[in-house]
């Protein structure tokens, strides 16, 4: 064996070396990935958690709310289901029919943006990924001198063998 075939061996095995440690850094930035949208999938279940909670308070103090006007309306005698007494239990309603539609809008906002920083983050991952890729094939190129291994196959002179027929002998 040439000692320039024993440095291109060399030089294909820190290629292959290399290689290697590329894919587990890419395997770390992915996993690293992983844990980002992880983290994103809990960010919006507790927005979305949160959001319940705040529509559960607001139908609860609805309730005191309509209670309370019953109990004012019927204390003065009055027809809950006419005049100002339905006007004040109709807005009651409206006003927390309004308020929910909000409260529904801002978790579709809070949850278009958290999902939009998930997207921005495989994006980068796979702009990583990318240049990495990019990296170690330049680190190949550099690093295998094809141009002298092809020279140096080219130099060989090639051999031929003649084959005699098995009963010519």
């Amino acid at each position: 064996m040439s000692v320039e075939m024993f440095l291109l061996s060399m030089q294909i095995a820190g290629a292959i070396g290399d290689s290697i440690g590329t894919g587990r850094a890419i395997s770390v930035g992915r996993a690293g990935r992983d844990v980002e949208l992880a983290q994103i999938e809990t960010r919006l279940e507790q927005e979305r958690l949160a959001s319940a909670v705040s529509s559960l308070d607001a139908m609860k103090q609805l309730r005191q709310v309509l209670a309370s006007q019953r109990a004012i309306s019927a204390a003065r005698g009055a027809d809950i289901g006419a005049g100002t007494a339905f006007a004040a239990q109709a807005t009651s309603v409206s006003n927390y029919t309004a308020d929910e539609r909000v409260r529904r809008m801002n978790l579709l906002s809070k949850e278009a943006t958290l999902r939009a920083h998930g997207s921005l983050s495989s994006l980068h991952q796979l702009a990583s990924e990318t240049k990495l890729g990019q990296q170690l094939s330049k680190r190949m190129f550099d690093q295998i001198p094809f141009n002298e291994l092809y020279k140096t196959i080219e130099k060989k002179p090639t051999t031929t063998t003649t084959r005699t027929p098995i009963g010519a002998m």
